[in-house]
């Protein structure tokens, strides 16, 4: 399956596509400048050879052949990576490219740095909230000599595990917990595989309702053209991670969530009958978050803790043909290594 989008460095010897970063940064900078009523915003580029001649490393997010944003990053003197700015085609505004450009940055061209910063200005609160989420914190609020209020975000990757505790009616407290009807009781088998899927509705977009409305049997198949395929499914998982590492739980543990469907598993079918399903907020196509990791890893511990679990798969392994999540971009060398169960 081709891909349906791509985050990649930006070519510096094609006019034409300098041309078109050049004119996403003057439409996205006016939009800034009028909504933060700051005309002296200033410019990153006024022109385009100043795109090919940056001293800076810039990212490119592409829908096909279609430059739909761009990422600058530098590296500081002091150590570490400042990102210059976030600018997206406000054509494309509200489709996640921004999200996808940090994404890319923090967790695959610079997954072990800890030290990455970004500044924008406090009233701009959608650029905060995007920051927020891929796992930046204010740091340090400053003002221009004009006035102008700024926030400095640090992002931060190592938070500390949270503490998760799995009740005896099959529930973890600190998750948000939303019944879903799309379950029964395990009729044979007790909870022996974890398996791990990704999801995103709609396709390659996060942050809505959607995937809580398909688990409880609410999604509205007009709302958008993809749902109109999902209007008869009945699906749920017994967890959902977000990329800012929220934990959402459908199912009880001891009860058997519908997220497998067909599969087979050391010679055994039917691996909802013996398997805790945990839905990734994500794709086959980019990074999963850190936050996600993190938060997998203290629901495993807590699982392995109360519950007889054996093994980790994910869901291309047990329906290889048919299913192809949570894919590529899933680190299973990293996930084994913390959490702790064979493959």
């Amino acid at each position: 399956m081709d891909a349906p989008f791509v985050v990649k460095d930006l070519p510096r010897n094609d006019p034409a596509l300098l041309a078109e970063a050049l004119r996403i940064q003057l439409a996205a900078h006016q939009v800034e400048a009028d909504w933060l009523s700051y005309p002296a915003l200033p410019l990153m580029w006024s022109q385009a050879d100043e795109v090919a001649r940056s001293p800076h490393r810039v990212l490119g997010a592409f829908e096909g052949e279609t430059l739909c944003g761009v990422l600058v990053v530098s590296a500081r003197q002091q150590g570490g990576f400042h990102i210059e700015r976030t600018v997206v085609d406000p054509a494309r505004f509200g489709e996640g490219w921004g999200y996808r450009l940090l994404n890319h940055l923090l967790n695959h061209l610079l997954p072990g740095s800890e030290e990455v910063s970004v500044d924008t200005a406090e009233v701009n609160a959608a650029a905060v909230a995007l920051y927020h989420k891929a796992g930046f914190v204010l740091e340090q609020r400053w003002s221009t000599s004009d006035g102008l209020l700024l926030w400095r975000l640090n992002y931060r990757r190592q938070a500390p595990l949270p503490a998760l505790h799995l009740d005896e009616s099959g529930w973890v407290r600190e998750a948000r917990q939303i019944p879903s009807p799309n379950c029964d009781e395990r009729e044979t088998g007790v909870p022996e595989l974890l398996v791990i899927h990704n999801i995103s509705l709609p396709p390659y977009r996060y942050g809505g309702p959607a995937v809580e409305q398909l688990f409880t049997n609410h999604l509205d198949p007009e709302a958008h053209p993809f749902f109109g395929q999902l209007r008869d499914l009945r699906v749920s998982a017994h967890f959902f991670i977000r990329r800012n590492g929220q934990l959402l739980q459908f199912v009880p543990v001891h009860k058997r969530a519908w997220h497998a469907g067909a599969s087979q598993w050391e010679g055994r079918e039917r691996c909802n009958d013996f398997s805790i399903g945990v839905e990734m907020e994500g794709c086959d196509f980019e990074p999963f978050a850190d936050a996600q990791y993190r938060m997998l890893e203290a629901l495993a511990a807590e699982l392995k803790s109360r519950l007889p679990l054996r093994a980790m798969t994910g869901h291309e392994h047990i329906a290889p043909g048919r299913k192809t999540d949570p894919g590529p971009w899933f680190d299973w060398v990293r996930a084994r290594a913390e959490i702790g169960l064979p493959m």
